[in-house]
């Protein structure tokens, strides 16, 4: 069996010399170095790493390139995963030995076998298909030499240290196999050094990519591919199948090894070696499985990108896409909610609107939110159900999902992001809610004024100023938004400018409350606003339906505060004595009622 290692290594180095006198003369013709037919120990063909693999009629009959799927290498990548790719492997004796060896010893010889036919691939795809192609390049400038480089990527490393080292080391430790029966020790030395695959295997789709584009772009490059295709060498395998070959090692390294590991002694001394090489080798398999997920992860950021128009502040190759999907945007002053479509990646929430034409960009990007600082919440609306609340620095939106489940996998997706951004900034913030919705986080509080944009109070909400009381109508006093706390307020009460942070200090129409807060200017009492009426609103005032809702005490701890509720909606109200409550609550409960006032005993309930 040794003597036939021998018989092997020899007809692959004549192969090789083929090889290289071929490239010298600028031809790559067929190889004659063996016989047609003949085949390697272990029944294996000299340029196949496979067992008895012969291509199909479709693959021996195609001239020009095949291209490997992103759907092949997702396969690939889930077989790595969860190990459906190990078969059951069964070691060959070898014709007509007639002798019987330790079965690790044929496990190791099966491993020799296949790496001296990877390293003939791997020198068909460096010295032959690489140089001839950078030999064209550089002489016919039909083509990049950077467009090879990239296609090849670092196959040059990869098979320099297959060829030179790690090769030659396995055929030593068979030769010496008498006095040396192990390989974990060198597997051990020089399995590290498989981590270069990732860098192959991340490149590996680009690769194929610009590969498909160049052949058919330059007729220059396809000849040189189709020209060392046809030779006997490639075996009727296109460059795209030979290309595969690096991709899919390791895992035939795990392979072998946790054969060898299993058909050993248990008391044989290369047993915690080759155990340990083992879970190396597992490593390294898996560094290149992070690799295809990494290279699938940018295929993908990349696709989402030129949906977006790939403008210059939002491509980032760091950036991971969590989720995207359509949603209905409530607006303040139109009556129905409009479509848009928000995009959630780990480090900024891009809110876009759909674009008629979509030729190029699919979507226009009208805000920008950054993750830091954002919050999110559920709304309780019974106008607009599945509705929820994203208030970031640059601005804050009323959201409405298409169902409950679906809102509620938007608030967990933007919270885990949230999340994830404060434990990387050590801030560990904690966001609790109660369920019924806490008042002062409807509003900013004052520390924030200015800093993150506001949650806008809806027009049709508010029948008054929400600053003086006066009642808004169509033509001498209209509706006006504060920029800073989001309040419905007259023009006079806003005709006051303040710079906002969140607005990059831009000036901005705020209300009088809010400028004096963040300018600390104090304006002259003709200018201060009127006193608030003797009813003030918690939360926000605004025209409420009374029939059918029920009036109640609010908590205990304040006497002048009373309820409204119906359905799901709350509103909390506070009088300025209790007397003026129960006059207060008298009034509406007869308005709930469906009561009309009309006679002397309703005086007592007016001012």
């Amino acid at each position: 069996m040794e003597g036939a290692s021998e018989e092997t290594l020899a007809s692959v180095s004549s192969l090789v010399t083929v090889f290289e006198n071929s490239r010298m003369t600028g031809a790559v013709p067929g190889v004659h170095g063996l016989e047609a037919g003949q085949q390697q120990p272990g029944c294996r063909s000299p340029t196949s790493a496979e067992p008895c693999e012969k291509p199909t009629e479709e693959e021996a009959l195609e001239s020009g390139p095949r291209t490997v799927s992103r759907r092949y290498l997702s396969s690939l990548k889930n077989k790595l995963s969860s190990g459906a790719w190990r078969k059951s492997y069964q070691p060959r004796t070898c014709p007509g030995s007639g002798t019987q060896e330790p079965e690790e010893k044929k496990i190791v010889r099966e491993l020799l076998e296949t790496e001296q036919a990877y390293v003939t691939r791997l020198h068909l795809l460096d010295q032959v298909f690489f140089q001839e192609l950078l030999k064209e390049a550089r002489g016919s400038k039909a083509f990049p030499e950077d467009v090879v480089r990239l296609i090849f990527s670092n196959i040059s490393s990869i098979y320099q240290f297959h060829s030179q080292f790690f090769l030659p080391e396995l055929q030593r430790r068979l030769d010496d196999w008498t006095t040396t029966p192990r390989i974990g020790d060198v597997i051990q030395k020089l399995a590290p050094f498989l981590k270069m695959y990732s860098e192959y295997v991340k490149n590996f789709e680009r690769a194929i990519e610009l590969l498909a584009t160049w052949t058919d772009k330059s007729p220059p490059f396809q000849e040189v591919i189709t020209r060392i295709q046809s030779s006997e060498a490639s075996a009727s395998l296109t460059l795209q199948h030979h290309m595969l070959e690096p991709v899919q090692r390791i895992p035939r390294y795990e392979l072998l090894l946790k054969e060898y590991v299993q058909k050993l002694p248990g008391q044989a001394p290369d047993l915690a070696d080759a155990q340990k090489a083992l879970d190396m080798i597992f490593s390294a398999a898996q560094h290149s499985n992070a690799a295809i997920t990494e290279m699938e992860r940018l295929q993908e950021l990349w696709d989402v990108y030129q949906r977006l128009g790939l403008e210059d502040d939002i491509v980032d190759p760091s950036n991971t896409l969590l989720r995207e999907g359509p949603v209905l945007k409530i607006s303040f002053r139109r009556s129905g909610p409009m479509e848009r479509y928000l995009f959630l990646f780990n480090n900024m929430l891009l809110y876009c609107v759909p674009r008629v034409i979509q030729v190029g960009a699919h979507f226009q990007v009208r805000t920008r939110i950054d993750v830091a600082g954002m919050k999110v919440r559920e709304l309780t609306d019974a106008e607009f159900p599945h509705s929820f609340l994203v208030s970031g620095k640059q601005r804050t939106l009323e959201l409405r999902a298409r169902s409950q489940e679906e809102m509620i996998s938007w608030l967990q997706a933007c919270q885990d992001a949230i999340d994830q951004i404060e434990k990387r900034n050590e801030t560990f913030k904690a966001a609790v809610q109660s369920p019924e919705g806490d008042p002062q986080e409807q509003e900013l509080q004052s520390e924030e004024l200015g800093l993150r944009a506001p949650q806008w109070v809806r027009d049709k909400m508010v029948t008054m100023c929400m600053r003086c009381q006066e009642p808004f109508n169509a033509l001498t006093r209209r509706r006006h938004h504060c920029r800073a706390c989001g309040y419905v307020v007259c023009a006079r009460c806003s005709d006051y400018r303040a710079e906002l942070k969140y607005d990059a200090n831009r000036p901005n129409r705020v209300c009088l409350d809010c400028y004096t807060f963040l300018t600390g200017n104090v304006l002259p009492e003709e200018k201060e606003d009127k006193r608030r009426g003797i009813l003030e609103d918690m939360r926000a005032h605004t025209s409420i339906p009374l029939l059918g809702y029920q009036v109640t005490a609010g908590p205990q701890a304040d006497p002048r505060v009373f309820q409204l509720q119906q359905s799901g909606q709350l509103y909390t109200f506070k009088a300025e004595s209790e007397e003026l409550k129960g006059r207060w609550v008298k009034a509406m409960e007869r308005a709930a009622s469906g009561w009309s006032p009309g006679g002397p005993a309703d005086k007592d309930l007016s001012d």
